[in-house]
Formats: C-alpha cells, sequence, structure tokens
C-alpha cells in the first residue's frame, strides 16, 4: 500500500509503498478515505512530538487521525454497533498517512450520516483535544458561561468554538494574531479578539480560557478570568514558557490546567474517545465540525507542509487518501 512516511531529519514527508499492516487483538482495519493534518505532525518530522511506532532507523508512517471503512477486525473485538466490516468510522489513531490503518477498536467512532469523508477526517484530533479539556479537564457543563478561546483559527480552535457554543456558552470569544483571520472566528460563532492587546479590551471576565497558544498569549489572558475561573493550557504555538502574575493567578483563585495527549496511555486515550458519545448528535447535525482549509492529494501531501508552516490555514489541511 502507499503511505506517507516521515524520518529524522527530513523538511516533509515521502510517498512509499509499505506493507499493509494487520490488525491485532482489539483493533480493527481501516481503508482510509481522508485524513487530517495537525501541527503535531510537522513537529514529528522535527524530533518535537514521539512517535512510538517509529522504526528502528527512525523513519515512521505519518498521521494521526483519519475516516474511512472498516475492513476487518482483529481478535477480541466485538461486535458492537458502528464495528462492523463496511462500517463508516472515524479516529485518532497513529500512521494514519496511508491507505490502510489499524486504529483501537475503542476509539473508533461512527460517523453520523451526511458527513463527507473530509470532514470527517478534520474532526478527530480537535473534537477530542476540545471536548477533553473544556467538558472533562475545565468542568463546562449545562450552566454555561463565557469561554474564551486562545487561538481562535487554528483546527483545534474552530471546534472548541463551536463546540462551547453548541453546549451553552453563553459568550464565546476567540483571538487571532491575524486581522486576515477575523472572519474565520466570526463565521465560526465567536466574538473575535484580534491581537494579544485586544484582551485587555473585555467588557466582562470569562469562566473559561482554552487556550491552544501558549506564551504571552497565557500571561495576557489571566486577568480576563472570573474569580475562580479555569484555564486549560493546551498548546505552545507562541512557545513554551511564559511569564505568569503570580498575584492575578492567586488574587483570584483561577485554575491553571495542564494536558497534552502525547504521553496518554491507550486506555486513557480510549476514554476520551468514548466521552464523546454524547456529542455525536451535535456532529450529526452540524452545530460542531471542523472548518477544512484545503483538501490535496496524497501526492501532493508535502507540499501542504509549506502551507501550514506558513501559518496561513485556517482550520485542517485534509489528505485525500483513496477516492469514492
Amino acid at each position: 500500500m502507499r503511505a506517507l512516511r516521515g524520518r529524522p531529519g527530513a523538511r516533509t514527508w515521502e510517498v512509499d509503498e509499505i506493507d499493509t499492516p494487520v490488525p491485532g487483538p482489539g483493533e480493527l482495519l481501516v481503508r482510509v478515505r481522508a485524513a487530517g493534518v495537525n501541527r503535531a505532525d510537522l513537529l514529528a518530522l522535527g524530533g518535537g512530538y514521539p512517535v512510538p511506532h517509529a522504526d528502528h532507523d527512525g523513519s515512521f508512517t505519518a498521521g494521526m487521525e483519519l475516516a474511512g471503512e472498516i475492513v476487518a477486525a482483529g481478535p477480541g473485538v466485538t461486535g458492537a454497533p458502528g464495528r462492523g466490516p463496511g462500517d463508516r468510522v472515524f479516529a485518532s489513531a497513529p500512521a494514519a498517512f496511508a491507505e490502510y490503518a489499524v486504529v483501537d477498536a475503542r476509539r473508533a467512532l461512527p460517523v453520523p450520516s451526511g458527513l463527507t469523508w473530509t470532514d470527517a477526517a478534520a474532526l478527530p484530533v480537535a473534537l477530542e483535544t476540545a471536548h477533553d479539556a473544556l467538558v472533562t479537564q475545565a468542568g463546562f457543563g449545562a450552566d454555561g458561561g463565557a469561554v474564551l478561546v486562545l487561538g481562535g483559527s487554528t483546527g483545534v480552535g474552530q471546534v472548541a468554538i463551536r463546540l462551547a457554543a453548541a453546549l451553552g456558552a453563553s459568550t464565546v470569544l476567540a483571538t487571532t494574531t491575524s486581522s486576515a483571520k477575523r472572519d474565520a472566528l466570526v463565521d465560526a460563532g465567536a466574538t473575535p479578539l484580534v491581537g494579544v492587546d485586544a484582551l485587555g479590551d473585555l467588557d466582562g471576565p470569562v469562566d473559561v480560557v482554552l487556550d491552544l497558544v501558549g506564551g504571552d498569549h497565557l500571561a495576557a489572558a489571566l486577568p480576563a478570568v472570573r474569580i475562580g475561573g479555569t484555564v486549560v493550557q493546551i498548546g505552545r504555538l507562541a512557545g513554551p514558557s511564559a511569564t505568569l502574575d503570580l498575584d492575578t493567578l492567586s488574587f483570584r483563585r483561577l485554575r491553571l490546567i495542564g494536558t497534552t495527549f502525547s504521553v496518554r496511555t491507550a486506555d486513557e486515550r480510549a476514554a476520551v474517545a468514548a466521552a464523546l458519545t454524547p456529542v455525536l448528535g451535535l456532529v450529526g447535525d452540524g452545530r460542531v465540525r471542523a472548518t477544512v482549509d484545503r483538501v490535496v492529494s496524497l501526492d501532493d501531501a508535502p507540499d501542504a507542509v509549506a502551507h501550514l508552516r506558513s501559518g496561513g490555514a485556517v482550520g485542517k489541511v485534509v489528505i485525500e487518501v483513496s477516492g469514492s
């Protein structure tokens, strides 16, 4: 089968022919129709993100999310609805940039009717990340409240805006450093804030901050959080370091939570996927969806790396792996 392969020191991926994987216990073999590209995929190329499935020489099949059809199941996979041969699923899974991939059956979710392959492939990582941060970590619930998304034009940010609104947020605000991306925040349903300084112009405090940027953006957001509010630090596009005013953190009695998926166990990742079941209806009716910046073929996928590195993308780049 064809796959996109990365290797240590490479600036992009290369299309190569490799063996089709065989599903092991608890796994599904999926024919990949489309796969979403994440910034972590670029970090993996540069050695900045762990790739546990890499070969001894460091080369690896890239990708971490997909949508496709189940073609086979490994030992021990139960016949749960939506997890049989021919069923359409989407999932976060390693080695997704290939014509076939193995998926932990516990992380495979049914693709809602009417969702295209490309739209489905752009969702798993963003939806898992946003839901885990907003609901599981921050405890956002039926009482709603105001939510601020730092980095609203990113793939996760676009989904986070829509998810917060669909779950009953009284207000959703989102930041971008580019005025050209302002409309994307509005289209997703957020009140846009352009530039870090705009955080100082908020009319009132917010209940939850989802920080996809880090750096000085995190520091600037703390005064915007209500007393007893929550900040979940997720991504570090602006750098892994920040100088925080501890008086602000302490006097406002804020909860600052750090989160990542890269070091979670298989059981933990399965629990994250299972927690999405109640919100799949929001995906099915279109209230929660990804923003697809562009769709490229497997052969053209290496060229998409430059686009992502340029910072010009809004939402997700999706690779069309195989046709319908």
